[in-house]
C-alpha cells in the first residue's frame, strides 16, 4: 500500500514538473486598483491570477505551463493587451491607465509582440475601412465613378491586410501567434481568411505547429477546423471540380533551367503531380516543402514531380531551386502572366497542382495534403 501511495505521488511531483513557471510584470503609470491575468482558453477564460498596483504602478503576476498558452492582461474592464508566453518567459508590460491596451510595451516575449504587431496593423485597416465606408455613405449620389473608385479603394485594404497577416502566418508557422492571426476579423461577421484558397494555409499551419505542441489545445483545434473546412469544400466543389477537369491532359513541353525541353508526355507509368508554382509566391515556396516530404517518401515507388513555374526571370527561378534543394523536373516558359500552359489548364492563382494517375488521367486538382498523401500511396499501389 505505501508502494502504490508512493508511485501516485511521484506520477504527481513528475507532472508538475514539466511545467515551468512564467511572470507578467511591469508598470501601469497613473494606475490603481487590481490587475488581473486570466488564461484565454478555446471556449472559457480561466482567472489565473492578481495583484493590487504598487503606489508607483509596478505588478507581479505568475503562472506555471507546459505548452506556450494564450493569457489577457486586463484590469477588470474591457481592455485587453493579449499575451502568448512560452514556458519560462517574463513579459515585461509598460503601459498607463488611459490608453492600456491600445499604446502598451512588451519585452521579453517575441509572440506577444508579435499579436501586437497584428492588432496594430489590424486597427489601421478597420480605421481605413470605417472611413472609405463613411465617404461611401455621404457620396451615393456621385455617380458611378466615384462610388466604384471608392469601392476598389475598400477591397484593396482588405486585400493588403490579407497580404500582410498571409506574410506574418508564412513567417511564424512554428508559432501560435500564426493561429492568432489565422482567426483575425475586419468586424464581427468577416474573418480575413474567408475563401476556399486559404484551407491550405490552415492546413499547412496546422501540420507545422502539431509537430512541435500535439498536446495544445489550440493546435488541436485547428486540425479540427481545417479537416472541417476541407471536408465542406469538397462536399460542394467535388462534383463541379471533376467536371471542369480536362478529358485529356494537354502536354507540355517547356525547357528546364539548362535549356533542356521536357514533356510531360515523357513520364511514362507514373504517378505524376503537376504542379504550378513560382519563386515570388510564398505560399507555394512553403508548400514545396510539404511536396518535398511526399518525394522522398514515394519517388522510389513510382510518383514524379513535373513542376511548372510562373516566373518571369531565370536568375530567381534557379536560385530558389537551388536553395530550396528542388529534386524533380522544373520547367518554365518564363513568360507568366501571358502562359499559354496557364491557359491550357484553366491555373489562375497559385500554388496550383493536379493529381495524375499511371494511366494519364487526371484524378485530383488541389487536395489538401492528408488527401493527397492517401491518394498517391492508393496510386502507387494499385496494381
Amino acid at each position: 500500500m505505501k508502494k502504490s501511495y508512493w508511485l501516485i505521488f511521484s506520477v504527481i511531483l513528475l507532472s508538475c514538473s514539466r511545467d515551468e513557471p512564467i511572470r507578467v510584470r511591469g508598470i501601469v503609470e497613473n494606475g490603481t486598483g487590481r490587475i488581473y491575468l486570466d488564461e484565454q482558453g478555446l471556449v472559457k477564460v480561466v482567472k489565473i491570477d492578481s495583484a493590487r498596483l504598487r503606489r508607483n504602478g509596478m505588478f507581479t503576476l505568475k503562472d506555471r505551463i507546459a505548452v506556450p498558452t494564450f493569457y489577457n492582461l486586463h484590469m477588470g474592464d474591457q481592455r485587453i493587451i493579449p499575451l502568448l508566453l512560452q514556458p519560462g518567459e517574463t513579459a515585461e508590460i509598460t503601459t498607463d491607465v488611459t490608453g492600456f491596451a491600445r499604446e502598451y510595451e512588451v519585452t521579453g516575449t517575441e509572440e506577444s509582440l508579435g499579436l501586437k504587431m497584428l492588432n496594430e496593423r489590424l486597427a489601421k485597416t478597420r480605421k481605413s475601412m470605417d472611413s472609405l465606408r463613411i465617404l461611401f455613405e455621404e457620396n451615393t449620389d456621385a455617380g458611378e465613378e466615384v462610388l466604384n473608385g471608392l469601392q476598389s479603394a475598400y477591397e484593396e485594404v482588405a486585400r493588403s491586410q490579407r497580404r500582410y497577416s498571409t506574410q506574418f502566418v508564412l513567417e511564424h508557422m512554428n508559432s501560435l501567434a500564426s493561429i492568432y492571426a489565422l482567426y483575425q476579423k475586419f468586424d464581427n461577421d468577416n474573418f480575413i481568411f474567408n475563401s476556399n484558397r486559404d484551407i491550405q494555409l490552415f492546413k499547412i499551419t496546422s501540420m507545422a505547429l502539431d509537430t512541435l505542441y500535439p498536446e495544445s489545445e489550440y493546435v488541436k483545434s485547428i486540425k479540427r477546423d481545417a479537416a472541417q473546412l476541407e471536408m465542406e469544400l469538397q462536399s460542394r466543389n467535388l462534383q463541379r471540380v471533376m467536371e471542369s477537369l480536362p478529358s485529356s491532359i494537354p502536354d507540355i513541353r517547356l525547357p528546364d533551367p539548362r535549356g533542356d525541353t521536357i514533356a510531360l508526355s515523357s513520364i511514362k507509368n507514373k504517378v505524376v503531380l503537376l504542379s504550378f508554382w513560382a519563386s515570388w509566391n510564398q505560399e507555394s515556396v512553403s508548400l514545396n516543402q510539404e511536396f518535398i516530404r511526399l518525394y522522398e517518401k514515394y519517388h522510389e515507388g513510382g510518383m514524379e514531380i513535373y513542376q511548372v513555374s510562373f516566373d518571369t526571370e531565370l536568375r530567381p527561378w534557379m536560385e530558389a531551386i537551388r536553395y530550396d534543394e528542388l529534386p524533380w523536373i522544373n520547367v518554365s516558359e518564363l513568360s507568366f502572366p501571358k502562359s499559354r500552359v496557364a491557359a491550357q489548364y484553366n491555373v489562375s492563382e497559385i500554388p496550383a497542382y493536379f493529381l495524375i494517375d499511371r494511366q494519364g488521367g487526371i484524378v485530383g486538382k488541389n487536395l489538401d495534403l492528408i488527401a493527397l498523401d492517401r491518394k498517391i500511396s492508393e496510386l502507387i499501389n494499385q496494381n
